[in-house]
């Protein structure tokens, strides 16, 4: 039964103890949706690390090796375990997942809450989705030995905007759109992604063992501009490029020896490239009304978070470092 912290099942003992595995922007998230609950939460960082003090989740600091993790888990012995770190990496997951059995943790979320690790096409068009993949297909075939989910919510949205990586730079208020501007794509925002960590937990029951689709929103660059225009009170510069041109100059970068920048472009034209279909999960196969999220996000709401965060940034400059567009 569920309950407003925690969850019971007949044959697991109740969720009490949550444990986040990373130190990032989606561990941040993560913590934030289980603030004002009753869940006891843990974090694990890497030693280096300059979080030492936590008012959210008590702190653990780890080289990441499996016999660190393994001493973590077992004298942790969360109910369940969230991983957020390297999530395209197939043989830390898959290092991580069989930590988890041999300490008998009995719940796994996966690194996910980004693109659709599912969509073929997205695999092809960015290689990291290609272990992703491998990760979700190693989690159902060990099922019986611990419960998983998997959970794509889109482009974090608010990362995107602030970053410039979506094309819309607030400063100057200009943007770039690829395609027409009308193309529709899954997005939510970091307080989002929170809210669905916690639905998760409360719903275990639910919707464990399964790959699950819960955006906060489907919008389009188009929409995004006129909120924009609306919250700043001004008429802002819009120019178009064809998707193409971004595939295309990210598979140059990636010629030239710039992964991270070639992959900066590809991760952008996912979200406007219609061949790739990649909302359609997102609109067929939406789980927000099992895990209790009924109605969504409103993308003026997250537009006027934005620019309030932009305008009490020193001298409006945007974050120093590049946040992906999807992925953590």
């Amino acid at each position: 039964m569920a309950t407003s912290d925690g969850v019971s099942n007949g044959t697991q003992s109740p969720i009490r103890k949550v444990l986040i595995l990373g130190d990032n922007r989606l561990a941040s998230s993560i913590i934030s949706g289980l603030i004002s609950t009753k869940f006891d939460v843990h974090q694990i960082v890497h030693a280096q690390s300059t979080l030492s003090t936590n008012t959210n989740a008590t702190i653990h600091k780890s080289d990441f090796s499996q016999q660190s993790l393994a001493s973590h888990f077992s004298n942790l012995s969360p109910d369940i375990l969230f991983s957020t770190q390297s999530p395209g990496s197939y043989d830390f997951q898959t290092q991580v997942i069989n930590t988890a059995i041999l300490t008998h943790i009995p719940r796994f979320v996966a690194a996910e809450f980004g693109h659709d690790t599912l969509n073929c096409k997205i695999q092809e068009r960015l290689p990291p989705y290609k272990e992703r993949v491998k990760v979700i297909q190693y989690l159902r075939d060990h099922e019986s030995s611990i419960e998983w989910i998997g959970i794509a919510t889109g482009c974090t949205l608010d990362y995107a905007l602030l970053s410039g990586n979506l094309g819309f730079d607030l400063k100057w208020q200009s943007a770039t759109i690829p395609g027409s501007g009308d193309e529709v794509f899954a997005a939510s925002s970091s307080a989002w992604i929170g809210r669905v960590a916690h639905s998760i937990i409360t719903h275990w029951n639910d919707v464990k063992n399964e790959y699950l689709y819960a955006a906060g929103m489907l919008v389009s660059g188009n929409q995004i501009s006129r909120q924009l225009q609306d919250q700043t009170g001004q008429k802002w510069e819009v120019g178009n490029v064809d998707v193409d041109d971004i595939v295309s100059e990210g598979e140059r970068r990636f010629e030239r020896g710039f992964p991270d920048a070639g992959m900066f472009l590809m991760e952008r034209s996912v979200l406007f490239d219609k061949g790739l279909d990649a909302v359609r999960p997102f609109e067929e196969r939406d789980a927000k009304k099992v895990l209790g999220l009924d109605g969504g996000e409103k993308l003026e709401d997250v537009i006027k978070r934005v620019v309030h965060e932009h305008g009490h940034r020193r001298g409006g400059d945007s974050p120093e470092e590049s946040l992906p567009i999807a992925s953590y």
